[in-house]
């Protein structure tokens, strides 16, 4: 009975359209903040740097000033690859269990555009073969369609 409760919970997992919507949106936008916070680290550097020679006001300490972007930046990063592995998979098994691209050749094609193209693949993925088709796949997990 247990059995049959993960059973279903995880195919009902696949097919949730908000669970596919955070998973294809949030580790692109993380990797776009970490990005921006790397930034913001070479920038509060360099502006601690100059307020120490004396060219502004305030001058804070550049150990501050690195660390208080820096753990920002490792959280991002952290976070971005740790979502971006669980989408990855879920995208994955999404395209392989993907009942449209069964009956096509488009299967192996979309498997490369997430392997080679991580973020992005699946973010295109996500976009043309599932949010823009009318009847949505659903996913059965336990098919023997492969």
């Amino acid at each position: 009975m247990k059995n049959l409760l993960i059973d279903r919970d995880l195919t009902s997992l696949l097919n949730n359209p908000k669970l596919q919507a955070i998973l294809a949106i949030v580790p692109v936008t993380l990797f776009i903040l970490g990005l921006l916070s790397y930034f913001g680290i070479f920038f509060s550097m360099f502006s601690t740097i100059d307020a120490q020679l004396g060219h502004m006001g305030n001058s804070k300490s550049l150990l501050s000033a690195l660390l208080g972007n820096l753990i920002i930046f490792i959280f991002l990063v952290l976070m971005s690859f740790f979502t971006g592995v669980i989408s990855f998979v879920y995208f994955i098994v999404h395209a392989v269990k993907n009942p449209n691209l069964i009956k096509s050749d488009d299967r192996l094609l979309w498997i490369i555009a997430i392997i080679f193209g991580n973020g992005l693949g699946i973010f295109v993925y996500w976009l043309s073969q599932i949010k823009r088709k009318d009847p949505r796949p659903i996913i059965d997990l336990y098919t023997d369609e492969i």
